[in-house]
């Protein structure tokens, strides 16, 4: 009995030597997932009121937030969890790291136009 209270003496020492504050950690989770719900509510409908106005490049600037975000998150969930779901969150997040900001060049740059169908179908 006493190894094993020692044992647990130990595990507790390591805990302690770590100055890990599980609260602190814990208000952090809260403060990302609050973040991420008010990107939401900002970003969406900036981008969707700019796509109405016709400043295409806002949307794809706001996208481009968005999905930086969303790779911060998912690379830290995916690192800890190890589960394909989120590992698909990172490749696509990824992929609209590449797609959005060239989207966003190539509307300010004039390119190619981005939205021209949809210009088309709110303007009639």
């Amino acid at each position: 009995m006493e190894s094993n209270g020692n044992y647990k003496e130990e595990i507790l020492a390591k805990s302690r030597e770590l100055k890990k504050d599980e609260g602190l950690e814990h208000a952090q989770s809260k403060g990302n997932h609050l973040g991420e719900i008010i990107l939401s509510a900002v970003g969406l409908p900036i981008a969707i009121y700019s796509i109405v106005i016709g400043e295409y490049a806002i949307a794809w600037a706001c996208g481009a937030i968005v999905f930086a975000f969303v790779l911060g998150q998912s690379i830290t969930v995916y690192r800890f969890t190890k589960r394909k779901y989120h590992l698909a969150w990172v490749v696509l997040s990824v992929l609209m790291m590449i797609f959005f900001p060239l989207q966003f060049l190539a509307e300010t740059q004039g390119w190619w136009v981005t939205w021209g169908w949809l210009a088309d179908l709110l303007s009639r």
